[in-house]
């Protein structure tokens, strides 16, 4: 039987990649679908990542507007659901990813701080990971070929969007996957 992996507020799945490719039972909760109406299953869960979307917390100037009382609020309950599936399940880690900003303010300081190019990924991204997990071991440091994520450019020359930037980078994918198995 293979270890059950959660990988929640999953966007692309780039997260949890690694996994898959290992041969673990990975159970992804797309972004559009809503974390805080997870059931709990009987399954034992063996490690939960959880990425909640960034835009309310975010301190970069990617982010755009000053969020209404009500959004943070909703944005913090898609936290709070991912911190709920923790206790919940009890896997033997967990870690919860967001860039660098507000949510510092409701989870305290985050056990890692990192930016892309420290595991290989030729770009900047502050991203800091709250949880209970082991740190994973820098890989061979690359210069950035960019100041800032927002100003990579992707396959076809123009800028990433959104979504795109918010994709796990590959070379921190792998590097957690080791280090937590």
């Amino acid at each position: 039987m293979s270890k059950l992996i959660l990988d929640l507020c999953a966007g692309s799945g780039a997260w949890s990649e690694p996994y898959l490719k290992a041969g673990y039972d990975v159970r992804r909760v797309e972004i559009d679908e809503d974390v805080r109406l997870i059931e709990r299953r009987a399954e034992r869960v063996h490690g939960i990542v959880a990425a909640p979307p960034c835009t309310y917390f975010c301190r970069m100037r990617m982010c755009r507007g000053e969020p209404t009382l009500g959004q943070f609020q909703e944005a913090l309950s898609v936290v709070d659901a991912c911190l709920r599936a923790v206790v919940l399940y009890r896997p033997a880690w967990w870690a919860l990813e967001n860039p660098q900003g507000y949510l510092k303010r409701w989870l305290g300081e985050p056990r890692l701080k990192f930016d892309p190019w420290q595991f290989g990924d030729p770009w900047t991204k502050r991203t800091w990971i709250w949880g209970d997990f082991a740190i994973p071991a820098y890989t061979l440091f690359t210069h950035p070929e960019q100041p800032l994520i927002h100003r990579k450019k992707g396959s076809r020359g123009r800028a990433h969007s959104d979504a795109e930037n918010a994709i796990t980078p590959p070379g921190f994918a792998q590097a957690f996957f080791e280090a937590n198995p």
